[in-house]
């Protein structure tokens, strides 16, 4: 999954050569967008009205999900496309940073949705002992007046509001019988915690990827931004990617 460079990087070439495909390009801005979308949010929504919480975090976790089936439809298109080759000039370590940083971030697009699928998936199941103890747990704390997080259970996600997004079910197992109750609260946590986490990685990688782009667009004058717009005329050319 890594570009080429041209075989004489100080020759003339075709600017068609250079620019991805359109396939590769409606890939990258939908995603882009919905990475933009999550991360605004992910920072803002616990402070929301529980209303419009609700609502949030449904578009989130969507968002996400989307993210992730983009990318796995992103990386087969790679393979099966060859990626058109840097710009002329690169020095090495520009390739390879570039090369390292789009690595970096198809494992970023790939773990930080599903660690946020396991932060609602590590709940027990609907209808299962573990889920009635939980709500009992948590009805107990209200009426003592003790703050008590709301009982949750898997299985009540739903897919940009229309279809049903099932949980993993081995984490939502866990929780099923009240004995699982604890261990799976403490992947709850951890999931959490690697999915913020994760998130800053996110918005690092996002601030290299679009540095470089403005280095090599401003400072180097290689028009690296056009390399993933469509271009005003039809261009011929016979690479897929």
């Amino acid at each position: 999954m890594t570009s080429s460079v041209l075989p004489d990087a100080t020759g003339p070439y075709d600017d068609a050569d250079l620019r991805y495909s359109r396939v590769a390009m409606a890939l990258h801005w939908l995603i882009a967008t919905l990475i933009l979308f999550n991360l605004a949010v992910g920072f803002v929504m616990e402070d929301l009205s529980p209303g419009a919480k609700k609502i949030i975090i449904s578009a989130h976790l969507s968002s996400g999900i989307t993210v992730l089936a983009f990318t796995g439809l992103r990386i087969w298109w790679r393979v099966r496309h060859r990626p058109p080759p840097f710009l002329p000039g690169l020095a090495k370590w520009e390739r390879s940073l570039a090369e390292l940083v789009h690595f970096l971030f198809y494992g970023a697009m790939i773990l930080t949705p599903l660690s946020g699928w396991a932060i609602i998936s590590a709940n027990p199941p609907a209808g299962s002992p573990g889920a009635i103890v939980q709500q009992e747990r948590a009805d107990l704390a209200r009426a003592q007046g003790r703050v008590a997080p709301p009982a949750r259970v898997s299985g009540k996600s739903r897919f940009w509001w229309f279809a049903p997004l099932p949980p993993i079910a081995p984490l939502a197992n866990i929780g099923a019988h009240p004995d699982g109750l604890e261990a799976q609260h403490r992947l709850h946590e951890r999931s959490a915690e690697v999915h913020k986490y994760l998130s800053f990685i996110m918005i690092a990688l996002l601030m290299l990827h679009v540095g470089g782009a403005l280095k090599h667009q401003i400072l180097d004058g290689g028009n690296e931004i056009k390399r993933m717009i469509p271009p005003r005329r039809r261009i011929k050319s016979s690479r897929n990617e």
